[in-house]
């Protein structure tokens, strides 16, 4: 079996590409043959390219173009990375090679998912955001700050302004979405996909063929086993991520300042002056390296995760729960599979500023409760926990089973 990874870019910039990188390795390290190809560079440096090969076809996304016009072309189909990939895949057999793509909507393009289909090549697509059903990627109205509840491509869906941009944008997206439901295949066409939770399986399903099957292969985390926190000895309450408005950040802010505890953001972005405006005590630490994210997880009395919109997964309540720390969750959005409520940590009524105030407020006042939470969070990760080991061992059984079936 061989197999080819395919995403956006070539080095992380966000939770897909991640998940698309970490498995590369591992993959060659099982003895499998493993191509990763990209559009954007550069090359992740942690990639070992003497056991992967690495294919990046110097292309821009949709941000870095210096040409919005070009850019606005490409961005529909991209007839120079079908052709690349086309280029790649003469050199392979579709009987005995497996496609994972991830992520195609930055660069790619669904031109590459017709180029596949085209030479009968079989295809896996992980569903790490709602992009192949929805123009805006989220199913979320950006001008409502809420989850959406129209039907995607409906007509009602067309006329609404729900981009965080402007009616242009949404108007475009939703022309790609036609171009990528009509010429690319996607996704109706796909045979197989893998989800990562139940929340997002539940929204997107309807939208799928019926032929369709989907595996269940949980996102890794990087988290070594080590000694629990200690949630009972802190007092910061921790948030991290992006800092946009779907992440809810302004939303902890002013929860923390009404219960009268410290809150601390890792991460950027353009909520930062909202964050600071809601709650002037916060501390925003910028964008933190693996070892302070976990230290900064790690000195809290519980992370907070007050997403507004569905998210898939969730990847730092998975981190948070697997070095012992409790999690506030919003009720909305997948991230609140990951915990069990009022074991493992809290959900709060999504965008409440008053109901996750109490949660804090819970948490902070009784500190033996937190221990308890952080404790029970630690044994529940570590009795599963998504290393990368195991999503690769279910990676491998997903594609071996797609191979002999197909």
């Amino acid at each position: 079996m061989r197999i080819i990874v395919i995403n956006d870019h070539g080095s992380i910039s966000g939770g897909a590409d991640q998940v698309a990188i970490a498995s590369l390795n591992t993959l060659a390290c099982e003895g499998y043959d493993v191509t990763f190809v990209s559009s954007v560079g550069p090359i992740d440096k942690h990639i070992d390219q003497n056991r992967v090969r690495v294919i990046n076809f110097g292309f821009h996304d949709l941000i870095s173009n210096p040409s919005r016009l070009n850019a606005a072309i490409h961005g529909l189909w991209d007839f120079r990375c079908a052709k690349q990939l086309g280029k790649v895949l003469d050199d392979y057999d579709p009987s005995d090679t497996i496609i994972h793509l991830h992520t195609w909507c930055k660069s790619l393009t669904s031109s590459v998912v017709r180029e596949i289909q085209s030479r009968n090549f079989k295809l896996v697509c992980t569903l790490h955001d709602y992009f192949s059903v929805c123009p805006n990627g989220g199913l979320y109205d950006y001008r409502k700050m809420q989850n959406c509840s129209l039907k995607p491509m409906s007509i009602a869906c067309a006329m609404t302004h729900c981009d965080s941009r402007s009616y242009s944008q949404k108007l475009w997206r939703f022309v790609r979405q036609i171009i990528q439901k009509q010429v690319g295949g996607i996704p109706k066409n796909i045979a197989y996909f893998i989800s990562v939770s139940d929340y997002s399986e539940a929204l997107i399903r309807p939208y799928l063929s019926a032929q369709s099957k989907i595996f269940r292969i949980r996102n890794p985390i990087n988290i070594n086993l080590s000694t629990p926190a200690t949630p009972e000895k802190n007092l910061a309450f921790c948030f991290v991520g992006r800092l946009a408005p779907e992440k809810g950040g302004a939303v902890f802010a002013a929860a923390a300042l009404k219960a009268g505890v410290p809150a601390i953001f890792i991460g950027k972005g353009s909520e930062e002056h909202a964050i600071k405006l809601a709650n002037p005590l916060a501390e925003l630490l910028g964008w933190q390296d693996r070892a302070g994210v976990n230290n900064a997880i790690r000195s809290s009395r519980a992370l907070v995760f007050p997403s507004l919109w569905h998210e898939t997964q969730g990847l730092t309540v998975a981190e948070a729960t697997a070095i012992g720390i409790p999690v506030i969750v919003s009720d909305k959005c997948a991230a609140s599979e990951e915990i069990i409520d009022g074991e493992t940590g809290l959900l709060f009524r999504v965008g409440d500023i008053n109901d996750l105030a109490d949660k804090i407020r819970l948490l902070h006042d009784d500190p033996e409760l937190a221990k308890q939470m952080g404790k029970k969070a630690y044994e529940m990760y570590w009795s599963k926990p998504s290393t990368i080991k195991n999503h690769v061992t279910n990676l491998i059984a997903c594609y071996q089973e797609i191979i002999q079936t197909a």
